[in-house]
Protein backbone atom coordinates (compact mmCIF):
# COMPACT_ATOMS: atom_id res chain seq x y z
CA UNK A 1 0.00 0.00 0.00
CA UNK A 2 0.99 3.64 -0.31
CA UNK A 3 2.55 4.59 3.03
CA UNK A 4 3.21 8.24 2.44
CA UNK A 5 3.93 11.14 0.12
CA UNK A 6 6.97 13.44 0.12
CA UNK A 7 6.58 16.91 -1.36
CA UNK A 8 9.01 19.43 -2.72
CA UNK A 9 7.98 22.98 -1.79
CA UNK A 10 8.72 25.62 -4.45
CA UNK A 11 6.76 24.97 -7.62
CA UNK A 12 4.81 22.10 -6.06
CA UNK A 13 3.02 23.31 -2.93
CA UNK A 14 3.63 27.02 -3.46
CA UNK A 15 4.02 29.53 -6.26
CA UNK A 16 7.22 31.28 -5.25
CA UNK A 17 8.49 32.49 -8.63
CA UNK A 18 7.71 36.18 -8.06
CA UNK A 19 9.07 36.12 -4.52
CA UNK A 20 12.32 34.36 -5.35
CA UNK A 21 12.83 36.37 -8.54
CA UNK A 22 12.46 39.66 -6.66
CA UNK A 23 15.00 38.57 -4.06
CA UNK A 24 17.38 37.23 -6.71
CA UNK A 25 17.33 40.48 -8.67
CA UNK A 26 17.59 42.55 -5.50
CA UNK A 27 20.78 40.68 -4.61
CA UNK A 28 22.16 40.90 -8.17
CA UNK A 29 21.74 44.65 -8.22
CA UNK A 30 23.22 44.98 -4.73
CA UNK A 31 26.47 43.42 -5.98
CA UNK A 32 26.51 45.44 -9.20
CA UNK A 33 24.94 43.00 -11.66
CA UNK A 34 21.92 43.72 -13.89
CA UNK A 35 18.59 42.06 -13.04
CA UNK A 36 17.38 39.05 -15.00
CA UNK A 37 13.96 38.52 -16.63
CA UNK A 38 11.60 35.93 -15.19
CA UNK A 39 12.19 33.61 -18.15
CA UNK A 40 15.88 33.43 -17.22
CA UNK A 41 15.22 33.04 -13.50
CA UNK A 42 12.66 30.24 -13.68
CA UNK A 43 15.21 27.49 -14.53
CA UNK A 44 17.39 28.62 -11.63
CA UNK A 45 14.72 27.79 -9.04
CA UNK A 46 14.97 24.30 -7.59
CA UNK A 47 18.66 23.53 -7.14
CA UNK A 48 20.52 24.79 -4.05
CA UNK A 49 20.58 28.58 -4.28
CA UNK A 50 24.37 28.81 -4.27
CA UNK A 51 24.58 26.57 -7.35
CA UNK A 52 22.12 28.73 -9.25
CA UNK A 53 23.89 31.92 -8.24
CA UNK A 54 27.28 30.61 -9.33
CA UNK A 55 25.89 29.92 -12.79
CA UNK A 56 25.15 33.66 -13.06
CA UNK A 57 27.96 35.45 -11.21
CA UNK A 58 30.78 32.89 -11.20
CA UNK A 59 32.43 31.07 -8.32
CA UNK A 60 34.07 33.93 -6.38
CA UNK A 61 33.29 32.87 -2.78
CA UNK A 62 33.27 36.44 -1.43
CA UNK A 63 30.90 37.67 -4.12
CA UNK A 64 28.69 34.62 -3.55
CA UNK A 65 28.55 35.31 0.18
CA UNK A 66 27.57 38.94 -0.47
CA UNK A 67 24.83 37.85 -2.86
CA UNK A 68 23.41 35.31 -0.40
CA UNK A 69 23.43 37.87 2.39
CA UNK A 70 21.45 40.41 0.34
CA UNK A 71 19.09 37.69 -0.94
CA UNK A 72 18.33 36.28 2.49
CA UNK A 73 17.87 39.68 4.07
CA UNK A 74 15.04 40.47 1.65
CA UNK A 75 13.66 36.93 1.57
CA UNK A 76 13.40 36.70 5.36
CA UNK A 77 11.41 39.93 5.40
CA UNK A 78 9.10 39.22 2.47
CA UNK A 79 8.76 35.49 1.72
CA UNK A 80 5.77 34.82 3.96
CA UNK A 81 3.81 37.65 2.36
CA UNK A 82 4.94 37.17 -1.25
CA UNK A 83 4.69 33.37 -1.52
CA UNK A 84 1.35 32.17 -2.88
CA UNK A 85 -0.28 28.76 -2.35
CA UNK A 86 -0.62 26.47 -5.32
CA UNK A 87 -4.24 26.30 -6.46
CA UNK A 88 -6.22 23.93 -4.26
CA UNK A 89 -3.42 23.60 -1.68
CA UNK A 90 -5.49 23.55 1.50
CA UNK A 91 -8.24 21.31 0.17
CA UNK A 92 -5.92 18.81 -1.49
CA UNK A 93 -3.60 18.46 1.51
CA UNK A 94 -6.55 18.00 3.87
CA UNK A 95 -7.87 15.23 1.64
CA UNK A 96 -4.51 13.53 1.26
CA UNK A 97 -3.60 13.81 4.95
CA UNK A 98 -6.77 11.90 5.82
CA UNK A 99 -5.44 8.93 3.82
CA UNK A 100 -1.64 9.16 3.88
CA UNK A 101 1.26 10.41 5.95
CA UNK A 102 2.78 13.51 4.34
CA UNK A 103 6.18 15.17 4.59
CA UNK A 104 8.08 18.02 2.95
CA UNK A 105 11.63 17.70 1.61
CA UNK A 106 12.87 20.98 0.18
CA UNK A 107 16.22 22.48 -0.78
CA UNK A 108 15.02 25.75 0.76
CA UNK A 109 16.47 26.40 4.22
CA UNK A 110 14.13 24.92 6.79
CA UNK A 111 13.99 28.20 8.73
CA UNK A 112 12.20 29.72 5.71
CA UNK A 113 10.08 26.71 4.73
CA UNK A 114 8.37 26.27 8.09
CA UNK A 115 7.02 29.83 8.44
CA UNK A 116 5.74 29.80 4.85
CA UNK A 117 3.75 26.61 5.37
CA UNK A 118 2.49 27.84 8.74
CA UNK A 119 1.34 31.14 7.26
CA UNK A 120 -0.53 29.27 4.54
CA UNK A 121 -2.32 27.25 7.22
CA UNK A 122 -1.12 23.81 6.06
CA UNK A 123 1.87 22.98 8.27
CA UNK A 124 -0.24 20.71 10.47
CA UNK A 125 -0.75 18.25 7.62
CA UNK A 126 2.92 17.19 7.57
CA UNK A 127 4.54 14.75 9.94
CA UNK A 128 7.91 16.27 8.96
CA UNK A 129 9.07 19.48 7.26
CA UNK A 130 12.68 19.03 6.23
CA UNK A 131 14.90 21.54 4.50
CA UNK A 132 18.52 22.59 4.33
CA UNK A 133 20.49 24.51 6.91
CA UNK A 134 21.82 27.97 6.10
CA UNK A 135 25.24 26.53 5.27
CA UNK A 136 26.46 27.15 1.71
CA UNK A 137 27.36 23.51 1.19
CA UNK A 138 25.25 22.67 -1.90
CA UNK A 139 23.64 19.85 0.05
CA UNK A 140 22.01 17.47 -2.47
CA UNK A 141 18.29 16.78 -2.45
CA UNK A 142 18.94 13.14 -1.56
CA UNK A 143 20.33 14.24 1.82
CA UNK A 144 17.21 16.28 2.60
CA UNK A 145 15.02 13.34 1.61
CA UNK A 146 17.06 11.10 3.89
CA UNK A 147 16.10 13.30 6.86
CA UNK A 148 12.45 13.22 5.83
CA UNK A 149 12.62 9.42 5.73
CA UNK A 150 13.39 9.36 9.44
CA UNK A 151 9.73 10.18 10.04
CA UNK A 152 8.84 7.03 8.07
CA UNK A 153 11.05 4.79 10.21
CA UNK A 154 13.86 5.24 7.69
CA UNK A 155 12.08 3.09 5.13
CA UNK A 156 11.39 4.18 1.54
CA UNK A 157 9.02 1.35 0.64
CA UNK A 158 5.53 2.51 -0.25
CA UNK A 159 6.50 6.18 -0.59
CA UNK A 160 6.28 8.53 -3.57
CA UNK A 161 7.90 11.91 -4.17
CA UNK A 162 6.14 14.89 -5.75
CA UNK A 163 8.59 17.30 -7.39
CA UNK A 164 8.94 19.71 -10.28
CA UNK A 165 12.66 19.56 -11.14
CA UNK A 166 15.11 16.83 -12.13
CA UNK A 167 16.88 17.26 -8.76
CA UNK A 168 13.74 16.02 -7.02
CA UNK A 169 13.56 12.95 -9.23
CA UNK A 170 17.25 12.12 -8.84
CA UNK A 171 17.22 12.70 -5.09
CA UNK A 172 14.23 10.42 -4.60
CA UNK A 173 15.69 7.77 -6.91
CA UNK A 174 18.77 7.59 -4.67
CA UNK A 175 16.47 6.09 -2.05
CA UNK A 176 14.44 3.99 -4.49
CA UNK A 177 11.43 6.33 -4.32
CA UNK A 178 9.48 6.93 -7.56
CA UNK A 179 8.48 10.50 -8.43
CA UNK A 180 5.38 12.26 -9.67
CA UNK A 181 6.45 15.21 -11.82
CA UNK A 182 4.37 18.33 -11.08
CA UNK A 183 3.79 20.31 -14.27
CA UNK A 184 2.65 23.60 -12.73
CA UNK A 185 6.12 24.16 -11.30
CA UNK A 186 9.47 25.35 -12.62
CA UNK A 187 10.43 22.32 -14.69
CA UNK A 188 9.06 21.00 -17.96
CA UNK A 189 7.50 17.68 -18.83
CA UNK A 190 10.57 16.93 -20.95
CA UNK A 191 12.94 17.60 -18.05
CA UNK A 192 10.93 15.46 -15.67
CA UNK A 193 10.53 12.57 -18.09
CA UNK A 194 14.25 12.64 -18.95
CA UNK A 195 15.10 12.54 -15.24
CA UNK A 196 12.94 9.44 -14.82
CA UNK A 197 9.69 10.69 -13.28
CA UNK A 198 7.30 7.73 -13.36
CA UNK A 199 4.11 9.82 -13.50
CA UNK A 200 3.14 13.39 -14.38
CA UNK A 201 0.42 15.52 -12.80
CA UNK A 202 -0.95 18.74 -14.26
CA UNK A 203 -1.48 20.33 -10.85
CA UNK A 204 -2.22 19.60 -7.20
CA UNK A 205 -5.91 18.96 -7.87
CA UNK A 206 -4.92 16.00 -10.04
CA UNK A 207 -2.99 14.35 -7.20
CA UNK A 208 -5.72 12.58 -5.19
CA UNK A 209 -6.99 10.67 -8.23
CA UNK A 210 -3.47 9.86 -9.43
CA UNK A 211 -2.44 8.63 -5.99
CA UNK A 212 -5.43 6.30 -5.92
CA UNK A 213 -4.25 4.85 -9.23
CA UNK A 214 -0.70 4.52 -7.92
CA UNK A 215 -1.90 2.81 -4.76
CA UNK A 216 -3.70 0.26 -6.88
CA UNK A 217 -0.42 -0.39 -8.73
CA UNK A 218 1.57 -0.79 -5.51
Amino acid sequence: MLRGVLFDLDGVLVDSLASIAACFNHALQAIGHPPLPLASLRPLIGPPLEESVQSVIGDDPQLLARFISHYRERYAATAVHETRPAEGLAEVLAELAARHDLAVATSKPEVFARPILAALGVAQHFRAICGRSLALDSEPKAAVIARALQSFAGRAEGLVMVGDRHHDVAGAATHGIPTIGMLHGMGTAEELRAAGARWLAADLRALPGLLREIEAEL
